[in-house]
């Protein structure tokens, strides 16, 4: 049977996006060929026509979802005006439909804590997508520092992954507000406001710890 050209490639892509959102929902270790290529329609034994290992697939669904992660915070500041990105990169992030929407959501969240024990390919592609959303956190005029940005990014992705993980729909909006908050002010904004967040204080130094003195001990055996 002759296929039209692009098909292989079409191919390709589909069973990469299967495996993209299910890493996300399930994690890197879940990927089965069987069972992937099934639910992408395919038949086990075409798998080694678009990939050259399972770790190839692997990696190449993961740096899918990077690159949409990054794409998204990119979108973002692209809908924002001038001073208006963080508001609108956290109006995204921190919202319900991005809590449930493990599948299609953010890497940081559901699989920063694998990564680390995933491969240096993997690994790489996580920095290196990290390092872009903070720089376009932080390229925005008179937007927050690298150093705040990088502050940002945690406190939100935190907040996220918490929120996905409790068990009470109140406690899990509790926390992403509460993060919300930390993060632009107490005040509730909406996007479109002039109002500026609040710029965040970090410290450089670690706090000076004074010694106890030591006691005069001519005066104690007096």
């Amino acid at each position: 049977m002759r296929y039209e050209k692009g098909h292989r490639a079409g191919t390709s892509a589909r069973i990469v996006d299967c495996a993209s959102a299910s890493i996300r929902e399930r994690g890197i270790e879940s990927i089965k060929v069987a069972g992937l290529m099934k639910s992408a329609g395919l038949t086990h034994g075409g798998f080694y026509l678009h990939f050259k290992s399972r770790r190839d697939l692997i990696q190449r669904a993961f740096a899918q979802a990077m690159d949409g992660s990054v794409q998204r915070w990119r979108n973002a500041a692209d809908r924002s005006g001038p001073g208006e990105r963080l508001l609108s990169i956290v109006d995204y992030y921190l919202a319900d439909r991005h809590r449930d929407d493990v599948a299609n959501g953010c890497v940081l969240p559901s699989l920063g804590a694998e990564v680390p024990r995933a491969g240096v390919g993997i690994r790489r592609t996580f920095s290196n997508g990290l390092r872009e959303m903070i720089d376009v956190l932080s390229g925005d005029v008179n937007g927050p520092s690298k150093r705040e940005a990088i502050a940002i990014v945690s406190e939100i992705v935190g907040a996220l992954l918490l929120a996905r993980a409790v068990d009470h729909p109140e406690f899990s909006s509790e926390i992403m507000s509460v993060a919300r908050e930390c993060v632009l002010g107490s005040e509730p904004q909406a996007l479109g406001t002039t109002k500026a967040p609040r710029k965040l204080s970090i410290r450089t130094k670690r706090p000076s710890l004074k010694r106890p003195q030591k006691r005069d001990q001519s005066k104690r055996l007096a």
